[in-house]
């Protein structure tokens, strides 16, 4: 239960922290600045971790913060996981995720749309 709470206080600063963004940064870059920015900081605790067992400390400030803050950083995270075993993998994976969510975007789009025919 205690991670729960801490994944869900991280969740309540990510998202104010985003949602603070996206009133001094405009419309066009603010999912662009928050991702980027997300990304190196998920790099940056993904590397701080690697040496140190603060699981609770982790869980607060990727999952939970980083979580909410991002629409991008979990597939960064993961991303660096496969390239540091296999660059192979990591592209194959890249190139799946992106791909693939888009066509998932697009084809929810089109049935929605003629959902909205019939």
């Amino acid at each position: 239960m205690r991670n729960y709470l801490l994944v869900a206080i991280g969740a309540v600063m990510g998202v104010l922290l985003r949602y603070g963004c996206m009133l001094v940064i405009s419309e066009q870059l603010v999912l662009l600045f928050i991702n980027i920015v997300g990304s190196f900081a998920m790099g940056m605790l993904n590397a701080y971790f690697e040496r140190r067992l603060y699981a609770e400390l982790q869980l607060l400030l990727t999952t939970g913060l980083l979580g909410s803050f991002t629409t991008f950083s979990a597939f960064s995270a993961e991303w660096l996981a496969y390239m540091m075993h296999s660059p192979l993998v990591a592209i194959g994976y890249a190139l799946a995720m992106t791909f693939g969510c888009i066509a998932a975007a697009f084809v929810g789009y089109v049935i929605m749309k003629r959902g909205e025919r019939a």
